[in-house]
């Protein structure tokens, strides 16, 4: 099985043309942040900057880390930004960053990648005492239709999401982490089920850690079923949930207060 890497960094040339429910996801993010100076942000799984770029003009900062697994896609983003910022090739799980060392600590469509929750616990650590955090992630919904016509006719397979408690449970574990949340559901529509699939071929996001090889006969059984079930003459749906959190690092003698402004 190749590594998530491989897929990102394939769709670099593609994800643009066809990242349509992480730019729809990047803006409502993007709405969620406020308009301030932060000494120095950082962004995980910038990608192309379906947020970076938008961000960048609303806020003011002194530094700006992009952090991305897509040496492709940091490239191209650079080129896209041309001002001075700072890009790191590199995974969510292991980040060249110092402990309570950001002000702004941005995530848009990328924490689900994520296995381990440790690895979520070390980059709330990055945060300083009073820095903000705006994440936006993929929760189990997302594609059930392919989950359901996987079911029945044996073809495919989809990468295993984790549920909102498992984010927000490890938030409530950290005393210092006060935030807010709300999941918000997204209907794609696509001309038939291979342009679905192609979809997420050409963004990467058809990574899964248990690739079933099927033939012909599999494939046109999951594109019947799932047009029957999820489809009509206009095309079939495709539906995607997502968690979206915002929180701050507080001070010990603020721990009693509520999530500040």
């Amino acid at each position: 099985m190749k590594p998530i890497k491989f897929y990102f960094e394939k769709a670099s040339n593609t994800y643009d043309q066809s990242g349509y429910i992480q730019k729809k996801v990047a803006i409502h993010l993007l709405e969620m942040i406020n308009s301030d100076f932060y000494e120095t942000v950082v962004e995980i799984g910038s990608g192309l900057g379906f947020i970076t770029i938008p961000l960048i003009k609303k806020i003011s900062f002194k530094r700006y880390i992009n952090i991305d697994i897509s040496f492709g896609m940091l490239r191209k983003l650079k080129d896209s930004l041309k001002m001075s910022c700072f890009y790191i090739n590199a995974e969510a799980e292991n980040l060249p960053i110092k402990p309570n060392s950001v002000n702004l600590l941005i995530s848009s469509s990328t924490l689900h990648w994520m296995n381990e929750r440790g690895s979520f616990l070390d980059i709330l650590s990055l945060l300083r005492e009073g820095a903000k955090f705006y994440f936006s992630i993929f929760i189990p919904n997302t594609l059930y239709e392919i989950k359901e016509a996987s079911k029945l006719s044996g073809f495919g397979s989809l990468y295993n999401l984790k549920p909102s408690s498992f984010y927000l449970n490890l938030l409530d574990s950290i005393p210092s982490i006060r935030y807010k949340f709300y999941s918000q559901q997204f209907i794609e529509k696509y001309p038939t089920v291979a342009d679905l699939l192609y979809c997420l071929k050409r963004t990467g996001t058809n990574f899964t850690e248990n690739k079933k090889f099927s033939g012909k006969d599999s494939f046109k059984k999951f594109c019947q079923v799932y047009e029957k079930y999820f489809g009509n003459q206009k095309g079939v749906k495709a539906t995607y949930e997502v968690l979206f959190i915002e929180g701050q690092k507080i001070s010990h003698a603020h721990r009693d207060l509520p999530l500040i402004p």
